[in-house]
């Protein structure tokens, strides 16, 4: 059995497997920088509702398996969105005069100095801190916050500031 070739000069060429896998990588890396921004500069592009909220999980995702997964997934609705506008806005926002798409804004900053100030605290062993935490956030389990502090103290010691202790005690403030 032979297939029909259509000979007409004008007839797109199919795509091969390359340029797809070409396509797709870049789409992925698209997604990977959407999750980068804050969740008000996402509702700021009109996203699919289901990539939006693809894009807010990957915040929280910390294990670097689990990450590599869900930018899988990211990549995959991707491809079934047109990029193009989600292109001119991500442009739109970087040139910005507001500074939305700088790596921190004002809020944010102000957000991550509250956070160092209350980790300061913690590390500190600050009984007011540890209560106010317990308090706002019950599930929160003290001996395991108290085996957090322990751990980032002595990476502070080893001098190893971004470890999985600090990243999980930010998030807990975060919460709060």
């Amino acid at each position: 059995m032979t297939l029909p070739i259509d000979d007409t000069p004008d007839a797109p060429l199919p795509l091969s497997k390359t340029k797809k896998k070409k396509t797709a990588e870049k789409l992925q890396k698209l997604g990977e920088d959407l999750s980068l921004l804050s969740v008000s500069q996402l509702k700021q592009l009109d996203l699919d509702s289901e990539l939006f909220k693809a894009l807010v999980e990957a915040k929280s995702i910390t294990a670097n398996v689990a990450a590599r997964r869900h930018r899988q997934y990211i990549g995959t609705l991707m491809r079934q969105v047109d990029p193009e506008p989600i292109l001119a806005a991500l442009e739109q926002l970087k040139s910005a005069p507001t500074g939305l798409y700088s790596p921190k804004s004002e809020i944010d900053s102000q957000t991550d100095k509250n956070i160092q100030v209350f980790l300061d605290r913690l590390l500190a062993w600050d009984d007011d801190a540890m209560e106010k935490i317990m308090s706002t956030a019950p599930d929160i389990d003290r001996q395991r916050l108290r085996q957090l502090i322990r751990n980032a103290n002595k990476d502070i010691a080893r001098q190893k500031k971004n470890s999985k202790s600090f990243q999980a005690l930010k998030e807990i403030i975060a919460r709060i």
